[in-house]
């Protein structure tokens, strides 16, 4: 993965939190320009899916990371683009300051990750 750009944000942070990227894929669907599976670093059972997903108003031939509207994490892959039954959190890439969207994600990710860890102690 190259060094810059929103997804090595993304990683970095996550990275951070102790997250790890357990399986990188895409095309699933015409909407999944790629997906990532993380896992928490000492206890991968807890874990989520990280979507990149296609504008579905995008017109033209598309290259790979081209065209994204949304970063969804869930608990589940999303059964379509529009899926939000297992949303955690998610960042649009059409509006506002990137930086301030992912502290946003980040927070949400978090709240997950407590409840899930306070949850998997009892």
């Amino acid at each position: 993965m190259k060094k810059t750009g929103y997804k090595y944000q993304i990683e970095q942070r996550l990275k951070k939190d102790n997250w790890q990227i357990s399986s990188i894929d895409s095309n699933y669907e015409w909407w999944d320009d790629e997906h990532w599976k993380l896992e928490l670093k000492h206890n991968p059972e807890i874990s989520f899916y990280l979507c990149f997903i296609v504008d579905p108003m995008f017109e033209g031939t598309r290259k790979k990371g081209q065209g994204i509207y949304e970063i969804k994490a869930s608990t589940k892959f999303p059964a379509n683009w529009n899926d939000n039954s297992n949303k955690i959190s998610s960042i649009s890439m059409t509006k506002r300051n990137f930086e301030i969207k992912l502290e946003e994600f980040i927070q949400n990710l978090k709240e997950y990750k407590k409840v899930k860890t306070k949850h998997k102690k009892v």
